[in-house]
């Protein structure tokens, strides 16, 4: 435990014990001073000078970092878990996939018209058209997104 937890847990552990600072120094045979600047977090206070604090208010700090480390492992277990899930549910991947499968069909299709447009009709594009051969297949490849999202909740809601 650092500063200013550390200051701050013994401040709450003393409160608890109904301990005034001076009471508490006497148990632990340190200066008052000192306990101030711990509980203030003015300090990083030696392990030994922790543990003598403590020990006096009953307080096994081992069993507060063996709870901290089971806490993070279940954090990471949950994590790994929700992970995992998401992997074999594939279905957010699925639908980037389609999208981007659309949005490249689109494209092709219309960059195919234009250098068709251009061979034939000797035409020379300028930035809007370029710029519209890109939004026209994205614009296209959203709506194909949505059109089949909607089929296939419709097909759920008919399978249930």
């Amino acid at each position: 435990m650092k500063q200013p937890e550390l200051g701050q847990k013994i401040l709450e552990l003393r409160n608890k014990k109904g301990l005034t600072q001076e009471e508490l120094v006497e148990k632990c045979n340190i200066n008052v001073r000192t306990l101030q600047r711990i509980e203030s977090g003015e300090v990083n206070p030696r392990n030994f000078t922790v543990k003598i604090i403590f020990d006096a208010l009953e307080y096994d700090i081992n069993n507060e970092t063996v709870n901290q480390r089971h806490q993070k492992l279940i954090y990471f277990k949950d994590s790994i878990d929700r992970l995992y899930k998401q992997i074999q549910n594939e279905i957010p991947m699925k639908n980037s996939k389609n999208f981007f499968y659309n949005y490249f069909l689109a494209t092709g299709i219309v960059w195919f018209f234009c250098a068709l447009s251009i061979v034939l009709f000797k035409l020379n594009f300028q930035v809007k058209e370029i710029l519209l051969t890109i939004i026209i297949p994205l614009a296209f490849s959203i709506f194909r997104q949505f059109t089949k999202n909607e089929s296939s909740q419709l097909a759920d809601k008919k399978t249930d």
